[in-house]
């Protein structure tokens, strides 16, 4: 256990997004590389992750996602609200990754305005700006980027008893952190295989390789940290606001698998159902407050 609590350390935290970075970059290099050195090479000529160079910042996007997914598992053991605004921004990433790769296979050229309008791309890009907006109403709801703030709030909530619930949290971390990286090794290799095999764009998207599964898990959490609450405290707001939290999850995960245009309002309606149930139950806190 000592040994896995030291991956949640600060120094560990920062040594990761640098080496993230460093990777990130020279990845994105090798992809390039690869983009323009596949017209001469045979066995790169049929692979579809080479066929633009547009494509190439699909990669440090992909890397840059898995550790946006790390931080997402630290922030757990500090604040629930914390946590579910880090799986916003994951899937805000992904849209925005998704756009880069509808931008390498579309030719404007043979669409009129009328067809635009109905492209998926133009459908990613109206959720990115949907969705930041909502993301920002969010932090400003629960002041994420204010830990002392939040670290009241949560105490307020629960009580004497936060020390247990924090417990409990954080072993849930150690067990999404063991989630985490058995499902990176073996989406990593899946995608290896995939790629050598020259599989179909499907199967080597990676929101289906890695994420689809990885937010599963993250259902399963968010009920977990539901029912550790209700051992802590019977506090009506709390108990809706992570009961909302499961639904929102749960949304974000079917947007994985629906069609394009269905997606995109799945994961609207996700975000802002967990904004909307934010802000109702700060506000029910707030009404408690003044009351007592």
């Amino acid at each position: 256990m000592q040994l896995a609590q030291s991956y949640f350390s600060a120094e560990f935290r920062e040594r990761l997004g640098k080496a993230t970075l460093y990777v990130a970059i020279g990845l994105f290099v090798v992809h390039l590389l690869l983009t323009i050195l596949a017209p001469w090479v045979p066995f790169l000529a049929h692979w579809n992750m080479v066929s633009h160079p547009i494509q190439a910042i699909y990669t440090p996007f992909s890397i840059l996602l898995i550790y946006e997914a790390y931080l997402l598992i630290y922030y757990l053991r500090q604040s629930t609200t914390i946590y579910i605004g880090k799986q916003y921004e994951i899937m805000t990433l992904i849209v925005i990754r998704s756009i880069f790769k509808d931008l390498s296979h579309s030719d404007f050229s043979s669409y009129s305005v009328a067809q635009l309008l109905h492209l998926e791309l133009m459908w990613d890009l109206l959720t990115v700006f949907v969705v930041f907006g909502l993301i920002f109403l969010f932090y400003r709801i629960s002041g994420m980027y204010a830990p002392k703030k939040v670290e009241k709030a949560e105490e307020k909530l629960i009580g004497p008893k936060l020390q247990g619930f924090i417990r409990a949290k954080e072993s849930l971390s150690v067990a999404l952190l063991g989630v985490f990286v058995v499902l990176g090794l073996y989406s990593f290799s899946t995608w290896i295989l995939a790629s050598v095999g020259h599989a179909s764009a499907v199967a080597l998207d990676l929101n289906h390789i890695f994420f689809d599964t990885f937010y599963t898990f993250l259902i399963m959490s968010d009920v977990c940290i539901l029912l550790f609450s209700l051992l802590y405290t019977d506090e009506f707001p709390v108990i809706i606001r992570n009961s909302s939290f499961v639904v929102s999850t749960i949304l974000l995960k079917l947007s994985f698998t629906a069609q394009p245009g269905m997606a995109q309002i799945l994961l609207v309606i996700g975000i802002g159902f967990g904004v909307v149930m934010l802000w109702f139950s700060d506000a029910f806190d707030r009404l408690y407050s003044a009351r007592t």
